[in-house]
């Protein structure tokens, strides 16, 4: 039972955990994409070039995936309120059929 309960919370909680990663995942990316960027400008001869794209595209990776997380969420959203709709028209049509 523990784990049915364990596993339900799980599914009807993904989208407020990838929601709640985007805090982590977008300075994430963005120090990322500055250091690398930085790492492989002093490779090439030009560290203050190298950090500046590398921010550019750290930001722009930690943007894109915090639009597909709200993205994702929005889809889980959809899903859990047509089967509320579903789940509303059945339970209706089992009333008015008694």
């Amino acid at each position: 039972m523990l784990k049915r309960r364990l596993d339900q919370f799980k599914y009807e909680n993904v989208g407020m955990f990838d929601l709640a990663s985007i805090g982590i995942t977008l300075p994430l990316a963005i120090v990322i994409g500055f250091f690398g960027g930085k790492w492989i400008g002093g490779k090439l001869g030009s560290e203050d070039i190298g950090w500046y794209i590398g921010f550019a595209i750290g930001v722009a990776a930690g943007f894109l995936e915090m639009f597909r997380s709200v993205a994702r969420w929005n889809r889980k959203m959809e899903r859990m309120e047509k089967q509320k709709r579903e789940a509303a028209e059945k339970a209706q049509d089992i009333k008015d059929n008694n």
